[in-house]
């Protein structure tokens, strides 16, 4: 993980599918190493941390023994739908290990433009945080189409860090 100069006390932590997912399965070191590194952030150095991950297609697609990205955005979906469970439930287990729990929030870009919508999830995540929860945040793909052609979580991590603060 890059880390600037600044002491900050919370983060967020953006994880791509290429960090973990290597074409048939999750590449389990890997996403071992992430929850290593991320427990130690908040365990030993008391950092909040929140993490936008990527993955949920991908992981959808290799259990629908899909080997070519689909064009239409309802298989897409599908694979969305699938492919979120077996991310979560790798990152539930994971950070298991470590005596922490984490959580899913999946957001849409109407999230940030509607006003109560946007306190909400500003609410629940700073509450999770509060709790010691590790909140897991990836786009609903399985509602929203704009993103999956995009795929654009880096701009949903950028969102996140200036909904937190």
């Amino acid at each position: 993980m890059r880390q600037s100069g600044k002491n900050y006390k919370r983060i967020v932590v953006k994880v791509g599918s290429s960090l973990f997912y290597r074409g048939k399965d999750l590449d389990i070191l890997n996403l071992f190493d992430v929850i290593s590194s991320i427990s130690g952030l908040i365990k030993l150095q008391a950092k909040e941390v929140i993490i936008v991950s990527s993955g949920a297609i991908a992981l959808g697609m290799e259990l629908m023994k899909l080997k070519f990205r689909p064009k239409e955005v309802s298989i897409l979906q599908a694979a969305a739908a699938i492919g979120q469970n077996v991310l979560m439930d790798s990152y539930s287990k994971y950070f298991k290990k470590y005596g922490m729990i984490c959580s899913q929030i999946l957001l849409t870009w109407d999230d940030f433009d509607n006003r109560q919508r946007y306190l909400n999830a500003k609410n629940t995540l700073l509450t999770l945080l509060k709790l010691g929860v590790v909140p897991i945040i990836n786009e609903n793909d399985t509602i929203s189409t704009e993103e999956i052609k995009f795929g654009d979580n880096d701009r949903l991590s950028a969102l996140v860090a200036t909904l937190i603060n």
